[in-house]
């Protein structure tokens, strides 16, 4: 067929003149259809209809304005960085594939694979107590930490590593408060009274979670390390964009998804929350239109018959979307019995380690983030 109605990712990005991630983008904000392959379920085909009529909308002459205002949202990279980089629908670390990292590495030594450093030392901490939610006792930590510390452009390497381990572990002390020193994962696993196997599964998810680009937490940290802020203000500035719901709330709006499933009322819970788009409850994702490699590492170490997994694909089957990461924590949670913070806590403590990356990177460069906003009178 000379002009068939679907094409494959290759044909539509070769029309379009992008690469994948921008296909994936345009597919997000509903400027092109997508359906599955019939042929091979984890690939997907794009109208062509669609493609063609957008590739020659992009032919014209754009305003830097418009430029701009697209690619703030899920659109063409922005900023350059030697981090991180979603690619052919992977995620790749400093050159090296995520599920690389995640097969053997520790937390700490994916920090130093991140910083480009040697990996973090991991020591006990002595923290005052304190009460409340882990949210709060995140910020209160952070906050007490950055209210004497040095601004991060003036830390050299060394400084910086030792900043970045007293930072971790004393996140990991804050959020559990056991008085231990070790990797953040064997911490995690006594704390939550884990066995071998989940124990090591928390730890691969801590890597998976490390780092992810450009996502809503990272640019506050970067924007934040522009000027020249310390790294604990530069973290405080990213675990509170990340207390939002449509971020790190959503592994809660998951859990729930999840649970209703595995009671029978998957199809009340689809009623209730037909308002929200499935990504803001694990499934499907903008940059992963054939599915999130992190989450199909999360399910390979889970058995295929346990109650949140069969759940978890009757709600994909349900929606036509293949769970993303926050589906897969959550999950891993539910089926290792982790209290309702867990994933909450895995994911702030991965990232967190990611964030320091950024904020070194972007304080490094000496350059400060500062968009143009558009004035609108009504």
């Amino acid at each position: 067929m000379k002009n068939p109605e679907w094409i494959d990712t290759k044909a539509a990005c070769s029309l379009l003149g992008v690469k994948p991630q921008t296909l994936y983008a345009y597919v997000s904000r509903k400027t092109v259809r997508v359906t599955s392959d019939p042929t091979d379920a984890r690939r997907s085909l794009y109208a062509h209809r669609d493609v063609a009529a957008l590739a020659k909308r992009t032919r014209r002459p754009r305003a830097r304005k418009d430029i701009a205002a697209q690619a703030i949202r899920w659109g063409d990279p922005v900023m350059e960085t030697r981090i991180s980089e979603i690619r052919d629908g992977r995620l790749w670390v400093r050159g090296r594939s995520i599920e690389d990292c995640a097969r053997i590495l520790s937390l700490e030594e994916m920090a130093g694979h991140l910083l480009d450093s040697t990996p973090l030392d991991s020591f006990a901490i002595k923290l005052p107590s304190a009460n409340g939610p882990p949210l709060g006792r995140a910020l209160a930590f952070l906050a007490h930490a950055a209210a004497d510390a040095h601004p991060l452009s003036r830390s050299d390497g060394a400084a910086v590593s030792r900043s970045a381990a007293y930072l971790l572990s004393g996140m990991t002390e804050a959020l559990l408060s056991d008085g231990q020193d070790g990797p953040t994962h064997v911490r995690l696993g006594k704390h939550w009274a884990l066995d071998a196997p989940g124990t090591d599964a928390v730890r691969r998810a801590l890597v998976l979670l490390s780092d992810h680009e450009l996502n809503p937490s990272t640019f506050a940290v970067r924007v934040c390390a522009s000027t020249g802020a310390s790294l604990p203000a530069t973290l405080l500035a990213g675990m509170a964009t990340y207390s939002g719901p449509r971020h790190g709330g959503v592994d809660a709006l998951s859990r729930q998804a999840i649970g209703a499933a595995m009671a029978g009322n998957a199809e009340t819970f689809l009623t209730e929350v037909s308002t929200l788009s499935p990504y803001q409850f694990g499934f499907g994702h903008p940059l992963y239109p054939d599915g999130d490699p992190r989450a199909v590492q999360l399910f390979a170490r889970l058995p295929e018959n346990a109650p949140p997994v069969r759940a978890v694909f009757t709600l994909a089957d349900k929606l036509g979307h293949p769970p993303n990461v926050d589906a897969g924590l959550a999950a891993m949670s539910l089926h290792l019995s982790l209290p309702v913070s867990g994933a909450w806590t895995i994911f702030a403590l991965g990232r967190l380690t990611g964030w320091m990356a950024h904020a070194v990177e972007q304080a490094n460069s000496g350059a400060v983030i500062r968009p143009r906003a558009q004035y609108r009178s009504s």
